[in-house]
C-alpha cells in the first residue's frame, strides 16, 4: 500500500500540471497579498486616530479572505487538470489492470488515489504560511479562530474539487470531455448566485442553499456552520461515490448503485437544510446580536417578512447582508417574500413583519427599530443589555519595505524551487 501511495504523490508532484498550477498559485498569492495589505493600510491611515472608523478593520475579512480569493479560482478553473490525470491517465495508458494485480482491493486503489491528491492539497494550502507569518513579522494581528475556519473552508471545497474530477474521469475515458464535464459541476453554482443578484429567476432562490459558493461564504464570514461542513461532506462522499461505481469493472451494478446513491444524497441533503447549529467566530461578532437579543429571538415563533423592493435595489443587498443574515442565523423559521406588482409599486421601500395575525411595517431596516416592532407583534420584551465593551478593531499602516522581502519568497525563491524539482526529476529518469 505504501508502495501505491508513493506511485501515486510521484505521479501529481512530479507532472506539469502541478508545476504550472504552482507557478499560477504563487504569482497570484503574491498579488493578491499585496493588493489586500496594501488597500488595507492606506484605508488605516483614516482609522488609527477615529476609533469608530477602527472597528470596521478585521484581518480575516481584510486581508486573508481577498488573499484567498484567488485561491478558489485555481481550485475552480486549473485544479481539475490536476486532477483529473489520476483517473484517466490510467485508462489511457491501460494501466489500471496492472495496479488490479497488487495485492489490494479495487476500492482500496481508489482509496488511495482520493488520498494522494488530499495530501497534496494540504501541501498547497501549507504554501500560505509564510503568507500569514509575513503579516505577523509587519506588525499584524493573527485571528486564529477565523483564519482556521477559512483554511478549512477552502480545504473542503478543495476536496470537492478532487472528487468531482474524479467522478468526471471515471465516467469518460476522454479527459477533454471529462474536464469540460468538472469545469460545468463546478462553475454551476455561480449560475445561482449570478441568477438571485440579477433576479432573472425568482424561483432559484429556493434553490440558494445549493449554491457551492453561498456554503463557502459562510466560512468566509467567519460563520462556523454545522449545515455548512455537512453540506461540503455529503457532497465529498456523493461525487467521491459515483467516482468509484463508474471507476470499478462491475458494469452492471453502476445504474442501480448510482440512483440509489443519488435518492440517498437528496434525503440527507434535504434533511441538513433543517440543520441551525451557527457559532459566530469573528472577533468583533459581526455575525451576531447581543446575547439577550438573540435569546429574544430563539423564543419567537415564525416569523413571515414581506419586502416591498426590488431584489436588485441596494437596500435590500444591505438588509439581506445585515440583519436578515443574523437573523436566520438564529431562527430558521423565517419566511421572506418579495412583493410584486402593483402592491410593490403602491408600497415601495416598506419592510412588513407578520408573527402570528399581527403585522406592523416601517421603512426603515435599523436594527432598532426592528426589534421595537417585533417585541410589540410578539408580547415579549427584550433585556436590557448592561455591556459596554466593544471591539476596537486592528487597523495597520504598513512600510512599503516589506513587500520586496514578500515579492522575493513568492515570485523568485519558490518558483525556482518547483522548477528546480520538476527539472532534476525529469533529468534523473531520463539519466537512469
Amino acid at each position: 500500500m505504501l508502495n501505491l501511495l508513493q506511485k501515486e504523490l510521484n505521479d501529481l508532484l512530479k507532472s506539469k500540471s502541478i508545476l504550472l498550477f504552482s507557478l499560477l498559485f504563487f504569482i497570484i498569492t503574491a498579488y493578491s497579498f499585496y493588493s489586500a495589505v496594501d488597500l488595507y493600510s492606506k484605508a488605516s491611515v483614516a482609522a488609527i486616530d477615529n476609533p469608530l472608523y477602527a472597528t470596521g478593520f478585521e484581518p480575516a475579512s481584510g486581508v486573508f479572505a481577498p488573499t484567498l480569493g484567488g485561491f478558489f479560482i485555481l481550485l475552480s478553473l486549473i485544479a481539475p487538470f490536476l486532477f483529473i490525470p489520476v483517473i484517466s491517465n490510467e485508462k489511457k495508458y491501460n494501466t489500471l489492470s496492472l495496479l488490479a494485480q497488487f495485492p489490494v482491493s479495487l476500492q482500496v486503489i481508489f482509496s488511495i488515489k482520493f488520498f494522494a491528491a488530499s495530501i497534496v492539497l494540504l501541501l498547497i494550502i501549507s504554501l500560505f504560511f509564510p503568507v500569514i507569518l509575513s503579516w505577523h513579522l509587519i506588525g499584524g494581528t493573527i485571528p486564529v479562530a477565523e483564519l482556521s475556519l477559512l483554511l478549512l473552508g477552502y480545504f473542503l471545497y478543495g476536496l470537492l474539487v478532487i472528487a468531482i474530477s474524479f467522478f468526471a474521469a471515471s465516467l469518460f475515458d476522454n479527459s477533454d470531455q471529462a474536464s469540460i464535464l468538472a469545469l460545468t459541476l463546478i462553475i454551476a453554482s455561480w449560475f445561482l448566485d449570478f441568477a438571485k443578484d440579477m433576479n432573472i429567476m425568482p424561483f432559484l432562490n429556493d434553490l440558494l442553499t445549493w449554491s457551492i459558493t453561498w456554503q463557502l461564504k459562510q466560512f468566509e464570514h467567519g460563520i462556523l456552520s454545522l449545515q455548512s461542513i455537512i453540506y461540503f461532506l455529503l457532497l465529498i462522499t456523493f461525487f467521491t461515490f459515483l467516482a468509484y461505481i463508474f471507476f470499478n469493472f462491475s458494469i452492471r451494478k453502476k445504474a442501480t448503485s448510482a440512483l440509489l446513491g443519488i435518492i440517498i444524497f437528496l434525503l440527507l441533503f434535504w434533511l441538513n437544510q433543517h440543520i441551525n447549529i451557527n457559532v459566530d467566530v469573528t472577533q468583533s461578532h459581526k455575525n451576531s446580536f447581543s446575547p439577550q437579543k438573540t435569546e429574544f429571538i430563539k423564543q419567537l415563533p415564525t416569523i413571515g417578512i414581506t419586502i416591498f423592493l426590488e431584489k436588485t435595489d441596494s437596500r435590500v443587498k444591505d438588509y439581506r447582508h445585515d440583519f436578515l443574515k443574523k437573523l436566520t442565523l438564529i431562527n430558521n423559521h423565517i419566511h421572506v417574500h418579495y412583493a410584486s406588482g402593483k402592491l410593490l409599486k403602491k408600497n415601495y421601500g416598506l419592510f412588513k413583519y407578520t408573527i402570528g395575525n399581527h403585522s406592523d411595517s416601517t421603512f426603515s431596516n435599523s436594527e432598532e427599530e426592528i426589534f421595537m416592532i417585533l417585541e410589540t407583534l410578539s408580547g415579549i420584551t427584550v433585556e436590557k443589555s448592561h455591556h459596554t465593551g466593544y471591539f476596537k478593531g486592528y487597523p495597520l499602516v504598513v512600510k512599503d519595505h516589506w513587500a520586496g522581502y514578500f515579492f522575493m519568497l513568492y515570485l523568485i525563491l519558490f518558483p525556482l524551487g518547483s522548477i528546480a524539482f520538476y527539472f532534476k526529476h525529469h533529468f534523473i529518469r531520463r539519466t537512469k
